[in-house]
């Protein structure tokens, strides 16, 4: 009965799955790690700059804000811009009339049906009777055909000439209208407002910094493993990050590896190892305690590294 005992119990334990943390023995390809004790932070700061030089009309956002990807944090003045669109787009509609404009095809086309029925009466004429024109003058005819045929030509030259002009004129109508874009400031990431360097009625020059964001929207944990499990190998595995926000309070976000320290601690045998993961909701903050669990080797990433 005893042996039949410890039968069962060493079946069991070979089905069970099996997580490793720091002190476990290295299997890293095969089953899934666990760093307990890891910490939330943030990957980077962001200074928002101003894309165009000029006097700041508002802001929209105050210190301590969270903002989405994207949104009009400030202005800067853009009359002067505006200007430029609507000249822009003057200069289009012109363009355009002139790129449609056939008029003078059809009358080229018409001075040429001229010259050719001139021409063949001319012909026809002689053709009666020798001396009834002279060759000078059939001469004038025939040249005077050809002339109409190059303004034929010209004439459609200088229609594609509009259309390429009206092309042209679309081009910097749609570089004035981004040039009013450029004087809106927008949120690159998602995140929090720590910092206003500037107040509407003030001069910026383009690449000053108007305010600065800590990025909330996507964020990193922190933890060591043993050195033993460690391998530039884990980087692009997909994790679990188990993240505390209460005692009664946990949740579960998808992430993936992204870097692997090659250092080691010499007095606890351990390296440093990054996991990023998304943070739409924003509810996750640096600073928050977190588990993370890198998956078996071969299991579908469900988030790439950016």
């Amino acid at each position: 009965m005893l042996r039949f005992t410890l039968l069962l119990c060493g079946l069991s334990a070979a089905a069970a799955p099996r997580t490793w943390a720091q002190d476990a023995e290295p299997t890293p390809e095969a089953d899934e790690i666990v760093v307990r004790g890891a910490q939330v932070s943030l990957i980077a700061e962001v200074d928002i700059p101003a894309r165009r030089t000029g006097v700041i009309q508002n802001v929209n956002v105050k210190a301590g804000e969270t903002v989405e990807p994207g949104q009009s944090l400030a202005k800067l003045d853009d009359t002067e811009a505006r200007l430029t669109v609507a000249e822009a787009n003057i200069e289009l509609e012109k363009a355009h009339e002139l790129a449609e404009n056939d008029v003078e095809i059809t009358a080229a086309r018409k001075a040429r049906d001229v010259a050719q029925a001139e021409l063949q009466r001319a012909l026809e004429a002689v053709e009666r009777y020798s001396k009834a024109i002279s060759r000078t003058e059939i001469d004038r005819l025939r040249l005077m055909l050809d002339r109409a045929e190059l303004a034929i030509q010209q004439a459609e030259l200088a229609k594609r000439t509009a259309g390429f002009d009206s092309k042209l004129r679309q081009t910097k109508l749609d570089q004035a209208r981004l040039d009013v874009d450029h004087h809106v400031i927008r949120s690159s990431v998602g995140g929090i407002v720590v910092k206003l360097n500037h107040q509407p009625g003030e001069w910026v020059e383009k690449g000053t910094t108007i305010m600065e964001l800590l990025r909330l929207d996507r964020l990193q944990c922190e933890g060591r493993i043993h050195r033993e499990l460690s391998s530039t190998a884990l980087i692009g595995r997909p994790v679990k990050i188990d993240v505390e926000l209460s005692k009664e309070k946990t949740v579960t976000l998808d992430g993936v590896v992204t870097f692997v320290d090659p250092r080691v601690n010499p007095v606890k045998e351990d390296v440093v190892v990054w996991a990023e993961f998304d943070n739409p909701k924003l509810q996750i903050s640096p600073g928050m305690r977190a588990t993370i669990r890198i998956q078996p080797a071969g299991t579908p990433a469900k988030l790439a590294a950016q």
